[in-house]
This record gives structure tokens, sequence and C-alpha cells, in this order.
């Protein structure tokens, strides 16, 4: 299925977001940095948008694709999300193993649980990659979806994902917000995979009316939550309001935009995943080879995460030209050929 355009870019300025946000948390953390990444201090809006993003694509998607089974829906999101998430995730390994020998940092080597729980996305908040608990989440709402739209369709879906949400936000409650097993599947972000979802529905049904004020409603939003303004509603309320209300406003305006995109964008739309989990080990090693070659802290200077950000983005587009597009088109090959063989027995 052609995908739509507009949500390829903002996929890829939620990536931009997230990692933008990273840097400025580094800088903090390392330099008390101040400058222009300060902007990007609520960067991590981006995961909000992205589940948005995830709500509406799933059902979309789903709509699209009448008489999926449960199988197939969870063998594509199985062979789209895992693979290239385990080979970044060795890539970490593979960091971490490297400055234990090297260097004799062992704070980057993981027991078998940290591992285990990393390589099959328990939704348990102990991962090698840390942002890894957000797919976590995805892989909860995958398997809700698929055990409950595509058995019973969309009012079963719809009403097991308001139990849901009525769960995640009971476990903000104490006792049950300090259960640390209950962190990550009742995590209250939930809620925006039902905004999603909402937002599809209404794309579905023609629904277009609005979508330039929703635009700049959500934009003003967003950058005002970036710059801490909605600080105390965050807090009080929980991401899933502010900022993950803007970001649902930020898709559905986005829709209602007939998009051509320079294909160099499109790129950049679709190496969000990639930039995502990998911009966390380039600015590690950027940061370290720069410290060692050159004795000098990357994260105090505004040009130097500039260029950090810079080459995460390139190298991102790079392996999704180079990596991912071949692995993609070889896995949806290989699933061609496992429904006809399917069909024909």
């Amino acid at each position: 299925m052609q995908k739509i355009e507009s949500i390829q870019l903002l996929r890829g300025a939620a990536a931009t977001l997230v990692a933008a946000f990273h840097l400025n948390s580094a800088g903090i953390s390392e330099t008390g940095y101040s400058g222009f990444f300060s902007l990007f201090r609520h960067g991590e809006a981006g995961v909000d948008i992205f589940f948005v993003i995830s709500g509406f694509i799933i059902y979309f998607t789903a709509q699209a694709k009448t008489g999926q089974t449960v199988g197939q829906f969870l063998s594509a999101r199985f062979w789209r999300i895992y693979p290239p998430y385990w080979a970044i995730t060795l890539l970490y390994l593979g960091l971490g193993l490297g400055l234990a020998l090297v260097l004799g940092d062992h704070s980057k080597l993981y027991g078998a649980r940290t591992l285990l729980n990393t390589f099959l996305l328990v939704p348990y908040p102990d991962f090698v990659i840390v942002i890894a608990w957000t797919l976590s989440i995805e892989v909860v709402f995958y398997l809700v979806f698929a055990f409950s739209f595509l058995t019973g369709g969309k009012r079963l879906f719809f009403a097991v994902m308001a139990v849901w949400v009525l769960l995640s936000q009971l476990a903000k409650l104490p006792p049950l917000a300090d259960v640390t097993i209950l962190a990550l599947p009742l995590h209250s972000a939930v809620l925006e995979f039902l905004f999603g979802a909402g937002v599809a529905v209404a794309y579905l049904n023609g629904y277009r009316a609005f979508h330039l004020p929703a635009l700049a409603a959500g934009t003003v939003l967003i950058c005002l939550f970036l710059l801490g303004v909605f600080d105390g509603l965050h807090y009080r309320f929980g991401r899933e309001f502010m900022p993950g209300i803007p970001a649902a406003l930020l898709v559905y305006g986005i829709l209602g935009l007939k998009l051509r995109l320079h294909p160099a964008l499109l790129v950049w739309g679709e190496s969000s995943y990639i930039l995502y989990l990998l911009h966390l080990l380039l600015f590690s090693v950027i940061g370290r080879a720069a410290e060692m070659a050159l004795g000098i802290n990357v994260y105090g200077s505004t040009v130097a995460m500039l260029a950090m950000l810079a080459i995460a983005v390139i190298i991102s587009g790079l392996a999704t030209l180079y990596l991912e597009r071949p692995y993609q088109a070889w896995y949806q090959r290989r699933r061609g050929y496992s429904s006809r063989n399917a069909r024909s027995k």
C-alpha cells in the first residue's frame, strides 16, 4: 500500500526531535550546556507523535487489508520491528564489549535478564537500548489490536482499548503507581494509540474539516511544550494529554495536506525507525572518539552537536537506502511466497 507522504514527514520530524532531546540532555549532564539545543528540552514529545502515528497506521492499514488474519498481522509486525532492532542492539552490545576490553569500562556489560528482556521486548523497564521501552509498549498494542480488531472487529477493538486506557489511568494512582511490572503494560501513553485510531476513523470516513486549524494548533502547542510552557500540565495530568493531544492534532491536521515530498525528505521519514534506534549509539561513539582524539567534549559546542545530529540523520538515511530497503524487499517477497503456499494447500 502506498505510503502517506505527510505522515512520512511527521515521522522524520518526530525521530529528529527525540535525537535533539538526547543531545540536549547529554549536554546538560556533561557540561551544563544551555545553548540552541535547549529548545528541545522536551523533545521526548517525538515519542508521543510516534504513538499517535502508530495508532493511525495500524488501524488504517488493517481496514485496507480486509481478510487479514491474526497470524499474518503479527508476522508482518515481527518482520518489520524485530530484525532491524536486533541488528542495532548487537551494535550496542558490541560497543559495550569493546569499551569493556579496551577501556576497562564494564558498565556496558549486561546480565542475562536484561539481554532476554531486550531481545524479546518484554514490557519491563530493563533494556540495553534505553528507549526500547517504547517499542515494548508498541508490541503490547499490536497484540491488543490483533486479538480484538482482527477477531471481533472495530467495536471489540474500541471496547478493549477503552478498558486498557482506563486501567492505564488507574495505574497512575498509588499503590499501583509503584508496581514496576505494570509501568509499561499500563503506561498512560496507551491513550495516544486510541487518539491515532480515532484519527484513522475520521480519515477513512473522508472527514477533513478544520485540518489547517488543527495543524496550526498542534504545531503551536508542541512548540510551546518543547519550551516548557506546559510543564505544570504535563507533570500533573501526564504525557498522554500534553503533548498527546497536540500530537493528535498534528497527525489529523497534516493528513489534510496533499504533499509530494522531495525524495530526500521521504528517505528522512522512512529512516525514522533506524534514526530512533541508532542515534544514541552514534552520539556515544562520536563523543568518545572526539574525547580520545582531540581531548574535547562535544557536548559543550552547539556546532559540534549540530554536526552529530546531521551525521546521525545521514547515516540513518544511508542505512535505510542500502540495508533496510533491501531487507524489506526480501521479507515482503518471503511473506508473499508464504501466503501463496498457504493458499495452495
